[in-house]
């Protein structure tokens, strides 16, 4: 009775042992040791070579991609023997032209017609587009003594030259300050050859635009 009794514990024993042997959990890798900075070096040592072999196809591909640089960004410099990186533009910024303003030339050729602004005259046309005097006067039924009024519409030559002088009165391109009663008409025809058109948009000014004594303008 007894030898069986012991043969039973021994048999508990037994089982025991190897119930606990089976719950015991599996050996875990050592963790990875953070560095000096708190941060914890990747990929670690006891990583598996699978994870080693992701790691290595996920940088490739991002490099593919363009998301990883590599070597030196360009205008940054190279870096030194120190490993430090030399500041200093190595490609220099290409500096944009100025554009010249350009004004409206004067009507090219000679219109066919002609709407007489206020402070203008006959003879200041004429001057404008280069055409002899009296053939305008003439071919308008007019004389030096008539008086043109605004609006008028003036037939122009289409034929001969201005032969009465100079066609220029004052040298320009220069500047003129607005006087009393003055008009962009008036003050082209006192230069004798200057355009009104041109002297508007030298002035960012539009057609009709009113003038205050004093104003300074550009003459082109």
């Amino acid at each position: 009775m007894n030898k069986r009794y012991y043969v039973l514990i021994l048999v508990i024993l037994v089982a025991g042992l190897l119930l606990s042997a089976c719950n015991r959990s599996a050996s875990v890798s050592p963790l990875a040791t953070p560095t000096t900075n708190g941060e914890i070096p990747f990929p670690v040592a006891t990583q598996s070579q699978i994870m080693k072999d992701i790691l290595a196809a996920t940088q490739t591909a991002a490099a593919l991609k363009g998301t990883i640089t590599t070597g030196n960004l360009p205008g940054l410099g190279t870096p030194t023997a120190a490993g430090e990186i030399d500041l200093t533009p190595t490609e220099v910024l290409a500096t944009a032209t100025p554009t010249a303003v350009v004004y409206p030339t004067p009507t090219a050729g000679r219109p066919s017609q002609y709407t007489i602004q206020v402070g203008e005259f006959p003879f200041c046309i004429a001057r404008r587009f280069n055409v002899d005097a009296g053939t305008l006067l003439s071919m308008n039924r007019l004389t030096v003594y008539s008086l043109v009024t605004p609006g008028t519409v003036l037939t122009i030559p289409q034929s001969g030259s201005w032969s009465n002088g100079a066609r220029s009165l004052k040298a320009h391109p220069t500047t003129y300050t607005v006087m009393q009663g003055d008009s962009i008409g008036l003050i082209a025809c006192g230069f004798g050859d200057a355009d009104p058109n041109t002297i508007l948009a030298a002035n960012g000014l539009k057609a009709g635009a009113i003038l205050t004594p004093g104003q300074v303008l550009s003459i082109p």
